[in-house]
């Protein structure tokens, strides 16, 4: 069965069809879920919320642009709405810090891997990692991440530019404590 005819069928309420866009798409949208979420009981409770929106709104899907990328917008969404429903997120004003306003990555930093990534951004305060999240890796633009958070574009670009820094320092110290590691080692 192709997507277009599980659609359809999802739009006529066809329990197989709906069974079959939630295997084929269920893992996809929990990782989404996963990255905003806090555990993993919200990221599950945020995916059921997001299958129960998709198919209350699957009739608004005019077929134009992808599928896909209109589920993941409404798990983000979901998701958010979840977490700020539940955990209090603050988002700081739009007061950006001299430190973070031009901050460069260093190219041997651009050899991690996916867990390193992963492991990096989870130390990120929550507020910071939603917004970096957004925009880097879900590709959301300041405007649309404003009206999801309800924040102004400042705060959101601030936010962003914060987690940058907070990214590079957390960087920078591992390395620190991994080159004071191989000099002791050296000394043994």
């Amino acid at each position: 069965m192709n997507l277009d005819r599980i659609i359809e069928g999802c739009k006529k309420g066809e329990k197989i069809c709906q069974e079959r866009l939630v295997r084929n798409y269920a893992p996809g949208l929990l990782a989404i879920c996963r990255r905003y979420s806090r555990d993993s009981e919200s990221a599950n409770d945020a995916l059921q919320e997001s299958f129960i929106n998709i198919f209350k709104y699957i009739n608004s899907y005019s077929g134009v642009g992808s599928f896909e990328g209109w589920m993941k917008r409404i798990a983000v969404n979901c998701t958010i709405t979840f977490q700020k429903k539940n955990f209090k997120i603050h988002y700081e004003p739009n007061v950006l810090h001299d430190s973070s306003q031009h901050c460069e990555i260093p190219d041997v930093y651009s050899t991690l891997g996916k867990e390193d990534i992963l492991c990096l951004l989870s130390e990120l305060p929550k507020a910071l990692f939603v917004v970096f999240n957004m925009h880097v890796v879900e590709g959301y633009s300041h405007k649309e991440i404003s009206k999801m958070l309800s924040i102004s574009e400042g705060t959101s670009r601030a936010s962003l530019s914060r987690a940058r820094g907070r990214l590079i320092e957390i960087i920078e110290d591992r390395q620190n404590k991994e080159n004071q590691r191989v000099k002791y080692l050296h000394k043994i």
